[in-house]
């Protein structure tokens, strides 16, 4: 007989499952919506900003003034040419995700020389170009590219080699780099001269002061004249990148973008849009 003077007789447990409720349990539904839950749940992670860097001090001050300011190439085909290319939808492409909008971008043509000074002076906020860094210290680009360009050889003279043959290149910048590669790799009795900007090789060129120019593939284009020609050498690829003053919130906001365009072919899209090639190591 059960009494509370007697100890050893415990109560008996009432079971609030029934034995085996774990075999009908429809386990394999439940794996397939917990997975489908975690893939949504990474996806919109990866492709949707940290509300931390959307809320940043940086942005924030982008935000009062109600303006992004993106230098850009001018002139070129394909990137910034009659206002239109790569270089206005990536800043577009920003602006929307900063202002959920694209009305407030200022596109400022600028030069390699002039960007970083105007960027340490608070007049842009971001460059778009193929200079992989400045010579100034305080600057970074993104780790993605947004625009891989072939680097070619332009001239009026069709040659088969480039051996003794003068070629002009733009100090200091990845064409310049590709070219001395090709020279001690491939041909060693190449000669390059080296020059300051665009319009003294443009000069050079019409002049016969030298051979041939080093330039990128949309350079190339936009300097198209009716004797010039694209020479057959394999020179190697030119990264286009953005830059910025370092640990800047819009580089990381950039590769972001860079990353999901190159994933989804919006790069693909835009280069057989605008007549040029995004690049095939992209």
């Amino acid at each position: 007989m059960e009494t509370k003077f007697n100890p050893s007789l415990k109560p008996k447990k009432k079971h609030l499952l029934r034995p085996g409720w774990q075999e009908r349990l429809p386990l394999k539904p439940i794996l397939v919506a917990t997975v489908a839950v975690l893939l949504l749940t990474v996806l919109v992670l990866i492709n949707r900003p940290t509300e931390s860097m959307l809320s940043s001090a940086e942005l924030d001050v982008i935000r009062s003034a109600g303006v992004l300011r993106v230098g850009v190439d001018s002139g070129v085909q394909g990137l910034f040419s009659d206002g239109d290319g790569y270089e206005r939808a990536v800043a577009e492409g920003l602006a929307t995700v900063i202002f959920d909008s694209t009305e407030g971008v200022s596109l400022v043509p600028v030069d390699r020389y002039e960007a970083p000074w105007r960027m340490n002076d608070g007049e842009l906020d971001l460059v778009l170009m193929s200079m992989q860094k400045f010579p100034q210290d305080g600057f970074d680009r993104s780790k993605a590219a947004f625009f891989y360009d072939d680097c070619v050889i332009l001239g009026y003279d069709a040659f088969d080699s480039l051996a003794g043959r003068t070629v002009a290149v733009l100090q200091e910048t990845p064409s310049a780099t590709l070219l001395y590669d090709y020279l001690e790799k491939v041909e060693p009795e190449l000669v390059v001269h080296e020059a300051a900007d665009y319009y003294s090789m443009r000069v050079m060129l019409r002049a016969g002061t030298v051979d041939a120019v080093c330039v990128p593939r949309t350079v190339a284009l936009s300097w198209h004249e009716t004797r010039t020609r694209i020479l057959p050498f394999e020179i190697g690829k030119i990264p286009y990148y953005a830059i910025a003053k370092k640990d800047s919130v819009l580089l990381e906001l950039c590769n972001e973008m860079f990353y999901d365009w190159q994933r989804d072919g919006t790069f693909s899209q835009w280069g057989a849009h605008y007549g040029v090639e995004w690049g095939t190591n992209g």
